[in-house]
């Protein structure tokens, strides 16, 4: 199946890159987080609903990653054959 990502979802995505980056003054954090979300995609794609969670408020599914420190909510839709990332969250944030 193809990823794609929402608009909300990169600006999430990019809001907490940049905010690691400016806090720590490096981007290795980021640089970590980068490649488990590309590891992570690689893996819904091939099977997105291995170890998800489906939340039937949302109408999505969702992944944690680095340990569940962020999580990926995502939508399938199985006709068309593409999964759209719907959000991208830190775990400390208040849930959707």
């Amino acid at each position: 199946m193809k990823v794609k990502w929402a608009h909300k979802a990169k600006i999430d995505y990019v809001d907490t890159l940049s905010y690691w980056k400016d806090r720590n003054g490096s981007t290795l954090y980021p640089q970590k987080i980068d490649t488990a979300v590309l590891k992570l995609e690689k893996e819904i794609a091939a099977n997105p609903y291995f170890l998800a969670k489906y939340n039937n408020n949302l109408n999505l599914y969702r992944r944690s990653l680095m340990r569940g420190k962020y999580y990926l909510y995502y939508h399938i839709d199985e006709y068309n054959g593409v999964i759209t990332i719907a959000r991208f969250r830190s775990a400390r944030q208040i849930p959707l």
